[in-house]
């Protein structure tokens, strides 16, 4: 599988967007390590993010009383979770993205609805200060994955159209009509996404069918041309979780090998090298995203309700 991956993600993203030359001032170097931060307390986590400086994780799940929720915790291994918020408008928070300044948490939430039943699913706001879980509209049916545009501006998601197509869309941090960048095939079940500083969208698919197998990486341009596979045969969580380090450079990706066990794979995109690190103890390897101005990435284990830190 490594060398699909090598050569299907190099020849993309050169493709694409030129290779996208790293941020000198922040961290490029892909993580060596993989440390469980906190379990107990929740269920089913699905997506995690870190705060820009790396030292607090925010996550969705459920608590113990399977009520849908929204935790923080340390990013130091030991470390207990607080709920931020819990219950409605939460019903299955799913994605998660943090503003550039990581005073907002934005969540896609799959089934949050309006009160007559006209909205499935939905894009929440909630500061990570705490206080009342805002619907910020869009008309995204089935909101999964979300990221942050390059201008710290515009919302990127990944969901389904009124129409049921699966699409790509963008919208304002601040609420309104989604804009559509890109919808229908290759795109099967889009999950979890990136975007990098050139206004690429990473998109994650793990129902996808491509050249190698099951389980796609998509890189869709800003200007929505295409949805090129980038690599297949990705044996991702769902949702699937996708992530550059904090100076680009290098994308992350939790999957698993072909005996089950869970790992990260690395793929240098400019020189199309790839590698895999273990991480043994993850069951379901779900979401993931880097902290924006540090070397540490946040992990989900769906199946093992717990949160993991790489660096």
């Amino acid at each position: 599988m490594a060398q699909r991956v090598l050569w299907a993600l190099s020849s993309a993203h050169i493709a694409l967007v030129g290779c996208s030359p790293s941020n000198d001032d922040l961290p490029i170097e892909p993580p060596t390590s993989v440390t469980k931060v906190t379990s107990g307390g929740f269920t089913s986590p699905t997506d995690a993010v870190a705060s820009p400086d790396g030292k607090t994780f925010y996550f969705a799940a459920y608590d113990d009383q399977k009520e849908p929720a929204i935790f923080q915790t340390s990013s130091i291994p030991g470390s207990t979770a607080e709920v931020l918020a819990v219950g409605a408008p939460l019903a299955s928070p799913t994605g998660l993205v943090l503003s550039c300044d990581g005073a907002t948490l934005y969540v896609a939430d799959l089934a949050a609805g309006s009160a007559d039943d006209s909205q499935i699913g939905g894009v929440l706001a909630l500061p990570t200060s705490g206080g009342i879980v805002s619907d910020l509209g869009g008309g995204i049916t089935r909101p999964a994955g979300l990221a942050m545009g390059p201008d710290c501006k515009t919302l990127y998601a990944t969901g389904r159209t009124s129409a049921g197509l699966p699409a790509l869309f963008t919208m304002s941090i601040d609420g309104g009509s989604a804009s559509t960048v890109y919808s229908g095939e290759p795109l099967i079940s889009p999950t979890g996404l990136h975007v990098d500083t050139d206004g690429v969208a990473w998109v994650m698919d793990h129902r996808a069918a491509g050249s190698a197998g099951e389980g796609v990486l998509f890189a869709i341009p800003s200007d929505g041309s295409a949805a090129n596979e980038v690599a297949s045969d990705l044996r991702m969580g769902t949702p699937g979780g996708v992530s550059l380090t904090a100076g680009g450079g290098t994308a992350v990706m939790p999957t698993r090998d072909r005996e089950g066990n869970g790992q990260l794979t690395i793929v240098n995109i400019s020189s199309g090298e790839t590698l895999q690190l273990a991480a043994t103890d993850l069951l379901d390897p779900a979401g993931l995203r880097t902290a924006r101005k540090a070397g540490v990435f946040a992990i989900v284990d769906s199946e093992g309700s717990a949160i993991y830190r790489a660096e």
